[in-house]
């Protein structure tokens, strides 16, 4: 599948923002740590979510949904996660603390072996052979054997994944434990709201330390997904592009400073408790200088509109560097270039050129790329088609659907048409 996108057409209107694929995930992954019903709602309805799901009953869970509701029960009738979903979803990752806290041993297949990047989750490991869990790795995947016991850790950085993973981890071991450099992300201190409706005993909840205090049982619960900070950004990104007026709704705005910092600032902008309504009439110079950092610095995540916004700017120069993820800017920088885009990237900082961009022939090779390209269509002159729906599908409620809600002129097609 594919978008076409006419481009150069102002978006206006108001648009809801659903829950957070980012908070889902790690919510699904900590319903393992009870036999009790967990009841989430704001569930979007998202292929990485519903892969999640998949995993999750295959396991053994007992699993409904209902609209944005979804029901989690049971206990898992494996250890060994599905090969056939895990290659699907890189967020299968996150039930491993969960797994390692009730039953004490966990199979888990890594896409292409051990690469998502460099030893994506070494963080977590790390921290699991800290609480002394025996990990390895075989031609199955990654095989951990041993309940984790307490103890005290310190993150070597701030990952959101490795956090949410030893946070679980760490909830029923009998004893006292302490991380240190924890992820702050709003999803996280969902994470751990939940955990603590559910019973978990953690103190420093949304700070960088938490002490944890085991407990014997966790308890079902009824909890609400956060909104989705970064389609909310995505919304915002698309009516700056194309010089529009909309008004995002079911929204945090806290979850949302650095980048309404870093670009609507530079607009009319009204924040409200739950929304922000953004009036981009005119073209801006540039973007200044944004370097991406674990929040509440400006999210790796937006990087990519970011990128795009500075491509269609008035003329200024804008510099991003990418501190996260090595490889991020390369990509949409050369995709950006089809468009006309003045991009260099010089290691992990692109300098971008504002000016006139114009249809072209785009792929997007993963979620958040996959959108930038999107929002810069939306600000282009004359049709693109962007190629590799699939990648954004990850993230989106038929993104094209909520764009179109707005006047986009926005439509998905197959690739044999």
């Amino acid at each position: 599948m594919e978008y076409i996108v006419r481009g150069n057409i102002p978006l206006n209107g108001e648009i809801s923002v659903c829950g957070a694929k980012n908070c889902a995930l790690a919510l699904l992954g900590a319903t393992i740590l009870t036999d009790e019903t967990v009841v989430l709602t704001k569930c979007p309805h998202i292929a990485d979510v519903d892969n999640m799901l998949l995993l999750l009953k295959k396991m053994g869970k007992k699993v409904s949904r209902n609209g944005q509701t979804v029901q989690i029960s049971g206990k898992l009738n494996t250890v060994n996660v599905p090969a056939e979903v895990a290659t699907l979803l890189r967020g299968s990752v996150l039930v491993l603390g969960a797994v390692l806290a009730r039953y004490g041993q966990l199979t888990l297949p890594l896409p292409g072996g051990c690469a998502i990047g460099a030893r994506p989750i070494d963080i977590h490991t790390d921290g699991l052979k800290h609480f002394g869990v025996s990990v390895e790795y075989d031609d199955k995947g990654l095989v951990c054997k041993g309940k984790p016991q307490p103890s005290a850790f310190k993150l070597r950085f701030a990952s959101v994944g490795a956090t949410e993973n030893l946070l679980c981890a760490a909830v029923l071991s009998q004893g006292q434990s302490v991380l240190y450099n924890c992820a702050t992300e709003p999803e996280v201190v969902a994470l751990e709201q939940m955990l603590v409706q559910m019973g978990a005993q953690i103190n420093g909840v949304g700070g960088s330390v938490l002490t944890i205090t085991g407990v014997q049982r966790l308890s079902g619960t009824v909890f609400d997904i956060i909104p989705d900070r970064i389609v909310a950004a995505t919304y915002l990104s698309a009516a700056v592009a194309s010089h529009g007026k909309v008004t995002v709704s079911n929204c945090c705005p806290q979850h949302l400073s650095a980048f309404i910092n870093a670009v609507c600032g530079r607009y009319d902008v009204r924040l409200y408790n739950d929304a922000v309504t953004l009036n981009a009439d005119r073209a801006v110079s540039d973007y200044g200088k944004v370097v991406t950092a674990p929040y509440p610095g400006f999210p790796t995540d937006m990087q990519s509109l970011l990128l795009s916004l500075a491509a269609l700017s008035a003329g200024g120069t804008t510099k991003i560097t990418e501190n996260l993820f090595e490889n991020r800017l390369q990509h949409n920088a050369d995709q950006l270039a089809l468009m006309g885009a003045d991009i260099s990237v010089n290691g992990n900082t692109a300098s971008v050129r504002g000016q006139c961009l114009f249809g072209a022939e785009l792929c997007a090779r993963d979620l958040r790329g996959g959108a930038g390209l999107v929002v810069a269509a939306l600000g282009a002159e004359g049709t693109s088609a962007v190629r590799g729906v699939e990648h954004i599908n990850r993230g989106y409620v038929d993104l094209a659907a909520e764009l179109s809600s707005l006047g986009a002129d926005i439509h998905s097609v197959g690739l044999d048409k």
